[in-house]
């Protein structure tokens, strides 16, 4: 708990451009691979997204709610989740010393995962008032897509300050990483409706 907390005020000092925020995360090696457990906190992220995905293409008349295909989406959903998790950290590293960040590559997993916190809370939200049926779909895919924009931000100002980067090396990383995203997820939605 003590650091769910510290990484929960960093990610805060971060989010306001404060970059004493990377000194509340453990970055030793012990560190970095604890940071990849942050997925299990996550998992309630992860069901939410999966049920507005659901819900949002039974509202669009893409599928009858008796003709959707659960068991394939939910597999396909948790291969792209765990893959999504690990793709960047993986690809990163294989890149590190070429891009000159090989010193601070730890540094910026670690901030990086424990970051995914508060970047799921916007999503959440919206989530919850859309399976509430408070908001409307537009209105979801609208508020998702604004806190899209923000944690791309967020991600910019994570790379400007932890990986000590330029400008342009750290809109390169944001940029891989939404990419490789988009990618993982384009093919996951290929498998489940297969």
């Amino acid at each position: 708990m003590n650091e769910i907390r510290a990484a929960l005020d960093g990610s805060w000092l971060l989010l306001r451009n404060r970059p004493e925020g990377q000194a509340y995360f453990d970055q030793s090696l012990q560190g970095f691979w604890r940071s990849f457990q942050v997925i299990i906190l996550l998992i309630p992220l992860f069901l939410l997204s999966g049920q507005f995905e659901k819900h949002l293409f039974i509202a669009e008349n893409m599928f009858h709610p008796e003709g959707f295909p659960d068991s394939a989406f939910w597999t396909s959903k948790f291969l792209e989740h765990g893959v999504n998790w690990i793709a960047l950290p993986i690809i990163l590293a294989a890149i590190a010393a070429p891009i000159g960040i090989s010193q601070r590559y730890v540094p910026f997993i670690v901030v990086r995962n424990w970051t995914s916190l508060l970047t799921a809370v916007p999503y959440m939200i919206t989530y919850i008032l859309f399976l509430l049926g408070i908001i409307s779909p537009g209105i979801a895919v609208l508020l998702s897509l604004t806190a899209l924009l923000v944690i791309l931000w967020y991600h910019f100002l994570i790379a400007r300050i932890v990986l000590q980067a330029s400008i342009s090396l750290a809109i390169g990383v944001v940029v891989l990483d939404i990419l490789l995203s988009l990618v993982i997820a384009q093919v996951a939605g290929i498998l489940w409706r297969a």
